[in-house]
């Protein structure tokens, strides 16, 4: 059997929780001094456990409460033993961390994607305490979703002070059959978002009136719609201020036009002021709109409308983002903007010619088609293109990058390479032609694989897919 090394893992209020090495006050030993039983090597332990002593005898923080463990039942047991203890610790916590306790063993198994498969968190039920539900109100968000919120006596939950929580949509409300000041029980999901579990119906007051979505979208007044297939309620109304505000914030990410200096609280008063209603209005905003803004000042308001401007350079794949079409993030932008040259060429393509893209499925195919033929989006795209945002690929890149090494072919990068990171090597392959997609399929046509590579490789493998190492790909692109 394998043994285990076991400690309890801090929430994320914890403090000085489980696994944290806070080098300690004290003198530290020399390391000839630690003992030779519990140390493989003073250098380099051999295991989880030998690790955690050599640290502690070198003067940093370790957990006290860890346990190293010889069957899963010994597991279960401290899990079980600790699900009480846990309270009385000075720091929070929301589960126990198991760990294979041989590096070799460790190594082995590798990681996923994201996550080591040598190692597991067993989190304990979220704590639940009940409270008044004092009001409910609805967000809309920059999609149009609607969201009721539960506005709440404020109650201790999981050390914070929790005043409201997500009540999803309109069928957790019909499920819930929530009323005006009910009594609710409330708890963490994922020990972060606040969230109605259940509701005591034994402790409604009489007359209780039930809560329900509204029909007329709270911040604009228009009529949301609600499709069959889908949970969301939403407001369609391109010009409502709340799907505005949220449009512009996005608009002005780093990871889309990148507008410096435009944060939400200048956002807001400038929808709340009328200054803008589209993303486009804002290349229409001159220093004397904004210098009368709270706390902008001439000197704000000079840079402001400088960022603007320098945005209008940003690349047509970072425009698709910035629309905010659905299910288009940062990579299916990139991806669909390679196929699609121009606005135009995507506006003008129908569902079943965008599914055939690589990575874009129905859906997001459906999605992108629809949002082009709502007249609002047209005249929206026209502005842009007045005011000089770039809607098609630089022809002189384009062509460059598909004269590149790697023009035309498709790659995956798993694992861990030993000097590039994974945004530094897409970057590498992009500008040399070349494709990168996160699944491995009969299309790929080169895995590059660092450390710890997972299933991509051996998936990969049994394809027959050329398997490249980052030396083999810097000299592929020729910069070896």
């Amino acid at each position: 059997f394998f043994a285990y090394t076991i400690y309890l893992g801090a929430g994320e209020q914890g403090s000085r929780g489980a696994g944290e090495q806070l080098a300690s006050e004290s003198s530290s030993p020399s390391v000839s001094s630690l003992p030779s039983s519990s140390i493989h090597s003073p250098i380099h332990p051999s295991t989880q456990w030998a690790a955690l002593e050599l640290l502690q005898a070198l003067g940093f923080r370790v957990n006290p409460n860890r346990q190293l463990c010889q069957s899963a039942e010994d597991v279960q047991n401290y899990y079980d033993q600790w699900a009480t203890r846990r309270l009385q610790l000075s720091y929070l916590t929301d589960g126990v961390v198991v760990k294979l306790n041989d590096f070799a063993l460790q190594q082995q198994l590798g990681f996923t994607q994201k996550f080591p498969r040598w190692a597991v968190a067993l989190k304990y039920p979220a704590e639940e305490v009940p409270t008044l539900l004092e009001s409910v109100s609805f967000q809309v968000g920059r999609t149009g979703a609607v969201t009721p919120v539960a506005e709440l006596r404020p109650v201790q939950l999981a050390g914070t002070t929790v005043a409201r929580a997500t009540l999803h949509n309109a069928d957790r409300l019909a499920e819930l059959d929530i009323h005006q000041g009910d009594t609710i029980i409330v708890r963490k999901a994922g020990e972060i978002i606040p969230e109605v579990v259940r509701v005591l119906a034994e402790l409604r007051p009489e007359n209780a009136i039930k809560v329900t979505m509204p029909t007329h979208c709270p911040q604009c007044a228009s009529a949301l719609v609600k499709p069959d297939d889908e949970a969301v309620t939403r407001c369609i109304n391109s010009s409502c201020p709340a799907i505005v505000q949220g449009a512009i914030i996005h608009w002005a990410r780093r990871d889309a036009l990148d507008i410096e200096g435009l944060g939400e609280k200048w956002v807001k008063q400038l929808v709340e002021q009328g200054l803008v209603h589209s993303v486009a209005d804002l290349y229409s905003l001159t220093e004397a709109d904004l210098e009368p803004l709270d706390r902008m000042g001439k000197r704000l308001a000079e840079k402001l409308v400088g960022a603007i401007a320098a945005s209008k350079a940003r690349p047509w794949p970072s425009v698709l983002y910035a629309l905010g079409l659905r299910h288009v993030g940062t990579v299916n932008a990139k991806t669909l903007a390679q196929h699609f040259p121009t606005v135009d060429a995507l506006a003008a393509a129908s569902p079943e010619e965008i599914a055939t893209v690589h990575t874009i499925g129905p859906e997001i195919a459906q999605a992108v088609a629809q949002w082009f033929e709502v007249p609002a989006n047209q005249t929206l795209i026209d502005r842009l293109r007045q005011a000089g945002l770039q809607l098609a690929a630089d022809e002189d890149q384009a062509q460059a990058a598909e004269a590149g090494a790697l023009g035309g072919k498709t790659f995956v990068l798993t694992g861990t390479l030993p000097t590039l990171t994974r945004p530094e090597a897409t970057a590498l392959i992009e500008a040399a032609g070349g494709k990168v997609t996160s699944s491995v399929s009969k299309a790929t046509g080169y895995l590059v694989a660092g450390e710890k590579a997972g299933s991509k490789l051996t998936k990969a493998e049994g394809l027959g897919i050329v398997i490249l190492s980052e030396a083999d790909l810097l000299a592929l692109i020729g910069q070896d």
